[in-house]
């Protein structure tokens, strides 16, 4: 199994809507930040939430009916909006932390000797 558009519009029916060569986009840019200690099902699993990701954190920029980034409440008469950082603006879904969740289980183990706490390369 390979993470495949249909498999993105199905976890992430937000981002549905989105031309086919965007979400393709998106897919072969994740494809970098894969978890290669990971059986192949969870690496496909952690690629298309790093994309749906990418393509929610793209509607943000847009005006596609998503609010507007950096507002965390907004009242519709007189309008009057909130602006800040929470942990829910930047990742309101969750895509990126159940990314990352799957992620850490690489970099941690039984074995720890040789290994400093950020390992030998930076994750980003």
């Amino acid at each position: 199994m390979s993470a495949t558009v249909e498999d993105l519009d199905f976890l992430a029916p937000a981002v549905a809507g989105m031309p086919q060569p965007d979400k393709e986009k998106a897919l072969a840019m994740a494809a970098t930040y894969r978890p290669a200690c990971l059986p192949a099902s969870k690496q496909d699993e952690a690629q298309l939430l790093y994309a749906a990701w990418l393509l929610y954190g793209r509607l943000q920029q847009q005006d596609g009916g998503v609010a507007p980034a950096g507002v965390i409440s907004e009242k519709e008469g007189d309008l009057q909006r909130t602006y800040g950082r929470t942990e829910a603006t930047a990742d309101p879904l969750g895509f990126h932390a159940r990314w990352k969740a799957l992620n850490d289980l690489c970099g941690f183990g039984a074995i720890t000797v040789g290994r400093s706490v950020n390992g030998c390369c930076p994750r980003y």
